[in-house]
C-alpha cells in the first residue's frame, strides 16, 4: 500500500525530464566510446541541451520557488491579501494553493479576532464604571476612559506601573493583595479623598488565563447615592425635629392649661396664642412639604400661560411690600420697559418670587434695601433679587437649596422659618426648565438669579 502511494505521489513531468536526460547522456556517451565524437564536439552537442534543461527547470522550479519566497516574507511581515498566482498541477502548484489557503484562513482569523477585540473595547469604554486590569505584580495592563476620569490618569502613561503608583490607596491595595493571594473576588467599599472626596463600591475579580495572573478591578462610583441617603436621613430627622418642637410647646402648654384651668384669663389668652401660632407652623410645615413634594413628582406645572414680568413683579411686591415697609426696607424696581412674556404657570413663578423676597426680607436689617430687576439673557429671561443683608458664608452656598438646610438655625426659626423655601423655588424652576444661582458676600449681601427660558418647554414634564 505504501509503495503503490509513493508512486502516486510522484508526478509525470519530473520522471520524463530524468528519463530524457538520462537517455541524451547516455546518448553522447555513447558517441564518443565509438570515436564518433570528441570531447569539444560532446560539449557543443550537449551546451544546447543543458541551456534547454536549466531553462525548464527555472521556469517550472527556481521562479515558482522564489515567488514562494518573496510573497511567504510579505505574509509573514501582515501583508496577508497577497496570493501566489502558481496554478499548475504539480507539486509546487499545491504548495501555493495550500500557502493560499493558508493566508486566507489567517486573515479571516486576525479579523474574528480584531473585531472581538474592537467590541470588547467599545464595552469598556462605554461602561460607566472605572475597569483597571493588573498583572500578578500589581502592574497596571490596561484602563477604561472611565476610570481615566475618574483618578486622572492616562494609559499611556500609566500602563506597565505598580497599581499604587496610579492610585494611592490603601484599602484597594489591600484588597488587591488579598485577591492575589486567595484567587477569590473581592466585594466593599473604598473611600478615596484624590481627586475629590468619593465611595466607590469595588469588586476585585482574579484573572486565571494561561496561569498568568492578575486580577480585574470594577470601580463603581456611588458618591451621589451615598449624599443621597445622607440626605435622607438628615430629612428624615430634620422633618421629626420641626414637627416635634411646636408639638412639644402645644402639648406642655395644653397640660398647663388643662392643670390651672381658666382661673387666669390672661394667661389662658396668652398660652392660646402660643398654641395658635405653633399650630399655624405646623399646617405651614405640612402644606409646604406637600407642596414641594407634588413639585418633585413634576404634577404642579400644569397651567403653561403666557406670564408678562411687569405684572408679576407688580403682584409680588403687593404682597411682600408691606413686610418690608414694617422693617422699613426699601424695595426697589429695575424693570425694562419692554421684556417678551414667559410661558410658564404664573402661580409658581409668583412663588419663586414672594420666597426669595421673603428671604431677602427677612435677613436684611432696617434701614437695608431689597432690589428686584429682570433682564434679557440670550434665549432666557434672568430675574435678580438682591439684598444687602447678612449674607451667606461660602461653606453654606452649596447646601442653601437643599431642604430643610438653615445657615442660622436658631435665627430662622425665629423668623419663622423652616427651610424649605428655597428647596421649593429650586425645584419650580427646573420644572419651567430653567435654572437658579446664588452670589454672596458674607456681611454684604446676597443676590439670587433665576434663568427662565422664554419658550414654551412644557414638554419638560411630558
Amino acid at each position: 500500500m505504501n509503495f503503490l502511494q509513493f508512486f502516486r505521489g510522484i508526478g509525470w513531468r519530473p520522471v520524463a525530464s530524468y528519463f530524457f536526460m538520462l537517455l541524451l547522456f547516455y546518448t553522447i556517451l555513447k558517441l564518443y566510446a565509438v570515436d564518433k565524437l570528441d570531447i569539444f564536439e560532446a560539449i557543443v552537442l550537449a551546451f544546447p541541451f543543458a541551456v534547454g534543461l536549466a531553462w525548464v527547470l527555472y521556469r517550472r522550479v527556481i521562479r515558482p520557488l522564489n515567488e514562494i519566497i518573496g510573497v511567504s516574507k510579505e505574509i509573514a511581515r501582515g501583508n496577508l491579501e497577497r496570493h501566489l498566482e502558481i496554478n499548475t498541477p504539480d507539486e509546487i502548484g499545491d504548495l501555493a494553493r495550500s500557502i493560499n489557503d493558508m493566508a486566507d484562513r489567517l486573515r479571516l482569523t486576525i479579523e474574528e479576532i480584531t473585531e472581538e477585540k474592537n467590541r470588547a473595547q467599545a464595552i469598556l469604554n462605554s461602561m460607566a464604571d472605572g475597569v483597571i486590569a493588573v498583572d500578578r505584580e500589581e502592574r497596571v495592563i490596561m484602563v477604561n476612559p472611565a476610570a481615566e476620569m475618574m483618578f486622572g490618569l492616562d494609559q499611556a502613561e500609566c500602563t506597565g506601573k505598580n497599581l499604587m503608583e496610579a492610585i494611592n490607596n490603601f484599602d484597594l491595595d489591600t484588597a488587591l493583595k488579598r485577591v492575589q493571594f486567595c484567587g477569590k473576588p473581592h466585594t466593599s467599599e473604598v473611600e478615596f479623598i484624590s481627586p475629590e472626596p468619593r465611595t466607590f463600591n469595588l469588586r476585585i475579580t482574579p484573572l486565571n488565563v494561561s496561569n498568568q495572573g492578575g486580577a480585574v478591578i470594577l470601580l463603581r462610583d456611588i458618591t451621589e447615592r451615598k449624599r443621597m441617603e445622607q440626605m435622607r436621613s438628615e430629612f428624615v430627622a430634620n422633618v421629626s425635629h420641626e414637627l416635634r418642637t411646636p408639638l412639644t410647646s402645644i402639648r406642655g402648654f395644653v397640660e398647663t392649661l388643662l392643670d390651672s384651668g381658666t382661673e387666669d384669663p390672661e394667661m389662658t389668652k396668652h398660652f392660646l396664642n402660643i398654641i395658635n401660632t405653633e399650630t399655624r407652623r405646623l399646617a405651614k410645615l405640612v402644606d409646604e412639604l406637600m407642596y414641594l413634594s407634588k413639585i418633585e413628582e413634576r404634577r404642579g406645572v400644569h397651567k403653561w400661560l403666557q406670564v408678562e414680568i411687569g405684572q408679576l413683579f407688580d403682584r409680588v411686591l403687593a404682597i411682600c411690600g408691606p413686610q418690608a415697609e414694617e422693617k422699613q426696607i426699601e424695595i426697589r424696581a429695575n424693570l425694562p420697559s419692554r421684556l417678551p412674556p414667559l410661558y410658564g404657570d404664573p402661580d409658581m413663578l409668583a412663588q419663586v418670587m414672594i420666597n426669595l423676597m421673603d428671604n431677602a426680607i427677612k435677613y436684611t436689617p432696617a434701614g437695608g434695601s431689597v432690589t428686584v430687576g429682570a433682564c434679557l439673557h440670550g434665549d432666557e429671561i434672568r430675574v435678580d433679587v438682591a439684598d444687602t443683608g447678612v449674607g451667606i458664608p461660602a461653606d453654606s452656598l452649596p447646601r442653601i437649596f437643599e431642604r430643610f438646610y438653615r445657615v442660622d438655625k436658631a435665627r430662622s426659626r425665629e423668623l419663622g422659618g423652616i427651610g424649605l423655601g428655597l428647596a421649593i423655588v429650586k425645584h419650580i424652576v427646573i420644572g419651567h426648565g430653567g435654572s437658579v444661582e446664588v452670589k454672596s458676600n458674607t456681611g454684604k449681601g446676597t443676590v439670587f438669579s433665576v434663568y427662565l427660558p422664554l419658550e414654551n418647554r412644557r414638554q419638560i414634564l411630558n
